[in-house]
């Protein structure tokens, strides 16, 4: 019994299957042929019919007679020709009257020429007034020295008291990095070495020289330059010989007593200059 009831399972399965198979094929060959003859919705049985019901509709329409219209007019009315007029009767001539006497015209006064007034000049331009420098050279001195070159001097406050740590720079003109400051003391004196005598290479030449008030970091006077003699003469060999000679001799001698190419002393000289000394004079305090 059980082995009945499996052939009839496989049976119907089978009949199933095959059902499917035939319905999809059936489906497949409706889709790439759609005008089989056993397809009902065939387009092509679909298209005959919408034809023919056509056709049916347009047989039911009844034809309406066509009424003619008549397009011709009737017959214009043609006006009367107007009467043309004749040419009229030509105007006698009149008599032209008799012109009247021209008066003689005035003459055009000549142009006088107008000058044009120059403008005005601009104003002048403010000139700016520089400020002066609070300090000012009050005295300067020099004297002589067989030692040394040097500077001195005093500073004094507008009161006329000295002035303490006032700064004084100076150095040499025309040498580069020469910059120095000298710094006045409790009596307001300063003094500075420029070049000491034992530089004799140095001292046996003039120096130009240059000085100024320097005050919170700014310059408060102006320059003053000066120049200071050499200590030594630059004599040849047999100078010195006969110098020596006649400064035991003589030590009043004169130049003439000197040997030919030979120059004095400097030092000697009371006009020869190695210490100089400057006075500054406050005449304003600094704001």
């Amino acid at each position: 019994m059980q082995r009945l009831d499996n052939r009839l399972t496989i049976v119907l399965i089978s009949m199933v299957l095959g059902m499917t198979i035939l319905a999809c094929l059936c489906y497949a060959t409706i889709f790439f042929q759609p005008n089989l003859p056993f397809n009902p919705l065939s387009p092509q049985i679909a298209t005959e019919e919408a034809l023919a019901n056509i056709q049916v509709a347009q047989a039911q329409t009844p034809v309406e007679a066509v009424v003619a219209i008549d397009t011709s007019y009737p017959p214009t009315w043609t006006p009367t020709p107007t009467r043309t007029p004749g040419p009229t009767k030509t105007a006698t001539d009149t008599r032209t009257p008799t012109p009247t006497k021209t008066s003689t015209s005035t003459p055009t006064p000549t142009f006088t020429r107008t000058d044009t007034p120059a403008p005005p000049p601009p104003p002048p331009t403010d000139t700016l007034t520089p400020t002066p420098l609070p300090f000012v050279v009050s005295s300067h001195s020099s004297r002589n020295n067989c030692a040394d070159i040097g500077l001195t001097g005093i500073v004094n406050g507008s009161n006329g008291l000295p002035l303490q740590g006032t700064q004084i720079q100076y150095g040499e003109i025309g040498v580069g990095g020469s910059r120095f400051i000298a710094t006045t003391d409790n009596n307001g004196r300063y003094a500075a070495l420029l070049l000491p005598g034992s530089n004799i290479q140095a001292a046996l030449k003039p120096h130009n020289w240059y000085a100024y008030v320097v005050q919170n970091g700014e310059r408060a006077s102006e320059e003053f330059r000066f120049t200071t003699d050499p200590i030594f003469a630059d004599n040849p060999d047999h100078c010195t010989s006969s110098n020596n000679s006649n400064n035991s001799n003589n030590s009043n001698s004169s130049n003439s007593n000197l040997g030919p190419g030979c120059t004095a002393d400097p030092c000697q000289s009371s006009d020869s200059i190695q210490i100089k000394t400057i006075n500054w004079q406050l005449l304003q305090e600094l704001q």
